[in-house]
């Protein structure tokens, strides 16, 4: 995915789940160029593998902020839902939305089908955890040919939009 990007001027993402920071990180760190519209609630939610409550994802807001603090200049956090966060993001600007969130097959095909709007023609719209089976359902229901990719993490995938 990363030979995707542009290198030579400005670009802008979206990644929606954030988690402790780890993969924002990542990418702010290999593309000096980016800026990175991060959505994240952290509130409770039930995942894949069981319930994730209120205070484990509060404490994970905390470790994010502070791993995402030295891009500050280069970072925007979206403390909402994903489908709350839409109206606040305007469609066909994004060079990538990278889609980590609720890993259920209502949300992430949700999310797939929504934020394609947001990116733009020769971007990447792209995600984790392409295994489990409620995202794979999702790719499948969204009837675009996917590639799978270990960029930016293992278990990734991408389609690039026309």
């Amino acid at each position: 995915m990363y030979a995707l990007l542009p290198t030579d001027r400005p670009i802008q993402g979206i990644e929606i789940g954030l988690w402790e920071g780890g993969n924002a990180v990542r990418l702010l760190t290999k593309f000096p160029n980016l800026h990175l519209t991060g959505i994240d609630p952290f509130e409770g939610y039930d995942d894949w593998h069981g319930h994730i409550p209120a205070d484990s994802m509060h404490q994970r807001e905390g470790i994010t902020m502070r791993a995402l603090d030295p891009f500050a200049d280069r970072f925007t956090h979206i403390k909402r839902y994903s489908d709350a966060a839409l109206e606040l993001l305007p469609d066909g600007a994004f060079d990538f939305v990278y889609i980590d969130g609720d890993h259920s097959h209502k949300w992430a095909s949700h999310d797939i089908t929504n934020y394609w709007t947001k990116v733009k023609s020769g971007g990447v719209l792209c995600g984790h955890d392409r295994s489990l089976s409620g995202v794979a359902q999702a790719l499948v229901d969204f009837g675009h040919e996917f590639t799978p990719t270990e960029e930016p993490q293992g278990d990734s995938w991408y389609i690039v939009k026309p």
